[in-house]
C-alpha cells in the first residue's frame, strides 16, 4: 500500500516532469525547426502538457484521455526503438531519428517514449479510474488537432502524420478517413482495456 505522502510526492514529480517535457519539446522544436509555428501542433507535446496538468490536478479522466491517444503509438515506437537497438535495422521506421546524430536535448526529450507508459499506468492506478468515457475527450481532441494541423502545416512537414503514414506500411483508401478510423480504433481499444483493468483493481 502506498502511503499518502509518497503518493503525493510521486504525483507531483510526475506532473511537473510531463509539463517540463511538453513545454521543453515545443521550445526545442521551435528552436531547431524551420517550419515556423506549425511544430507546436505536434500531438505528443500537447499530450505531455495535458498529462502534467491532469496529474497535478488529480484528474484521472484527463490523464486517461491522453493515454488513450498515445498508448498504441508509443508501443509501436518502443518496438521499433528496441528492434533498431538490438539489430541495427528499423521495424516500423518511426524511431530511426533517435539514432541519427543530433542535439542531446532532443534525445533527452524524445526518450520519454521509453518510460511514459509504465509511469502513466502506475499513475492511473494511484489516481483511480472513475468512469469510462475518456475516449470521447480523446476523439474530440484528435479531431481538433487533425483539422488545425491540416490547415496550418504542409505535406512536407507531415506533422501528426495527417498527410501520409509515418510508418513503413501504406494504408489503402482515402487517407484522412483511414487516419480517423485507425486513431478511433486505437483510442477505443485502449480505453476499454484500461478502464476494464482499472475497475477490476478498484473492486
Amino acid at each position: 500500500m502506498v502511503s499518502s505522502d509518497s503518493k503525493s510526492i510521486f504525483l507531483f514529480v510526475v506532473g511537473v516532469l510531463y509539463l517540463l517535457l511538453g513545454v521543453g519539446g515545443i521550445m526545442n522544436t521551435l528552436n531547431q525547426d524551420s517550419f515556423g509555428l506549425a511544430p507546436i501542433l505536434w500531438l505528443c507535446y500537447m499530450v505531455m502538457i495535458l498529462i502534467g496538468i491532469g496529474v497535478l490536478t488529480r484528474n484521472s479522466l484527463l490523464v486517461l484521455s491522453q493515454l488513450n491517444i498515445i498508448f498504441i503509438p508509443f508501443l509501436i515506437w518502443n518496438l521499433d526503438f528496441f528492434f533498431i537497438l538490438f539489430t541495427g535495422n528499423p521495424l516500423f521506421d518511426v524511431a530511426n531519428y533517435f539514432f541519427i546524430p543530433g542535439p542531446l536535448i532532443g534525445k533527452l526529450i524524445t526518450s520519454q517514449h521509453i518510460f511514459t507508459l509504465p509511469i502513466l499506468i502506475y499513475t492511473l492506478y494511484l489516481l483511480k479510474i472513475e468512469e469510462k468515457r475518456a475516449w470521447i475527450i480523446s476523439i474530440v481532441q484528435i479531431a481538433f488537432v487533425f483539422v488545425i494541423t491540416r490547415m496550418v502545416s504542409s505535406p512536407d512537414e507531415n506533422i501528426n502524420c495527417v498527410f501520409k503514414s509515418c510508418t513503413n506500411f501504406e494504408f489503402i483508401g482515402y487517407y484522412p478517413l483511414v487516419w480517423f478510423v485507425v486513431f478511433f480504433m486505437m483510442i477505443y481499444v485502449t480505453n476499454y482495456l484500461l478502464t476494464k483493468i482499472g475497475f477490476l483493481i478498484k473492486r
